[in-house]
């Protein structure tokens, strides 16, 4: 039997729902301090291994970072910043996403006690390419496998390695692909096992402040739009929200511009039909304070070694509101 979470990664639309309002009357709530648990570090240096990932057939499509020395991308054109895309060029952002949200369920249904994030990743890379795709963390500027998988207070860019899930974990999984020439991009978070309350309530209200964010925007909104709210909605329960990692635009490089940030800010582009772009908001217990990358030069941990959660669509603003396009 499926976890609560691992039937989350469904992305099943919702509403914030009563576990999740602040008090009536209550315009912020305390910060809710990290507690202590038993579960192993989601980060331990040098004590776990970092296997080579799923070797690529070369008759996969790459994306242009993937044979560079260093994993950098291209230069992205002027034109393309907050690009909007013809109809054929969101036909194939359909297509990847499509991909993306299956893989997502993939890592999250994989995801039980026991089974290392090697593993999960090893799964799903090997899912990705099976349909004609390239898992897109595969040397992304150096990163050394196909997914991100960051437990516990690791808040984001974990590397998949040889620790196993432990019962009582939390974990999310940030997958992406490349699929004829377009990126698909999602991230949920998954409880693994018996996961105690405040956890669980840190996995909701994350889930719920994206699904909120979505509810926001539409053609005539503003972008900053995105940070208010989930800045708002976060604290509002009690925790707090990343600001120095954000969303983006998306298309045919995965990171595009403007980026999507989660706090309040003045990035005040006007949304039109034809613009995509990712939310992914990531919450904290207490002060979203991080500390990294450490010295894999990619893992990125809470600094009050507070848990985090983070949840990810991709989106598609279209004449009458938006489309979520990372579902399966």
């Amino acid at each position: 039997m499926r976890s609560t979470a691992a039937r989350l990664c469904m992305h099943a639309k919702a509403s914030p729902g009563p576990a999740t309002q602040p008090a009536a009357g209550a315009k912020k709530q305390a910060l809710q301090l990290p507690r202590r648990r038993p579960n192993t570090a989601g980060y331990v240096p040098g004590a776990f291994a970092v296997p080579p990932p799923v070797k690529v057939p070369a008759h996969i499509p790459r994306p242009s970072y993937a044979n560079d020395p260093h994993g950098r991308p291209r230069k992205l054109r002027e034109e393309e910043w907050a690009e909007v895309k013809g109809s054929a060029a969101i036909d194939r952002m359909r297509d990847a996403n499509r991909l993306a949200a299956e893989a997502l369920a993939l890592a999250c249904e994989t995801a039980v006690a026991g089974v290392t994030t090697d593993e999960v990743d090893r799964r799903v890379s090997e899912y990705v390419i099976s349909r004609g795709a390239y898992p897109v963390g595969i040397n992304y500027c150096g990163f050394p496998r196909g997914l991100c998988a960051s437990p516990n207070e690791v808040a984001l860019h974990g590397i998949p390695n040889t620790r196993p899930l432990e019962d009582g974990d939390i974990v999310s999984f940030d997958v992406t692909v490349f699929l004829n020439n377009a990126f698909g991009d999602n991230c949920a978070t998954v409880c693994v096992g018996d996961v105690d309350e405040d956890a669980r309530r840190l996995v909701e209200v994350s889930r719920q402040c994206l699904l909120g964010a979505i509810e926001v925007v539409g053609p005539g909104v503003r972008l900053n739009s995105v940070g208010r709210f989930c800045d708002r909605f976060a604290r509002e329960r009690g925790f707090g929200v990343v600001s120095e990692f954000c969303g983006h635009f998306i298309g045919s490089e995965l990171h595009m511009n403007p980026n999507v940030l989660h706090v309040p800010n003045k990035q005040d582009l006007e949304l039109k039909p034809g613009m995509t772009f990712t939310i992914e908001p990531i919450l904290v217990e207490g002060e979203a304070k991080i500390v990294g990358p450490l010295d894999d030069n990619w893992t990125i941990l809470s600094h009050n070694g507070g848990w985090s959660a983070q949840w990810e669509h991709t989106l598609l603003i279209t004449d009458n509101g938006v489309e979520i396009l990372s579902q399966a």
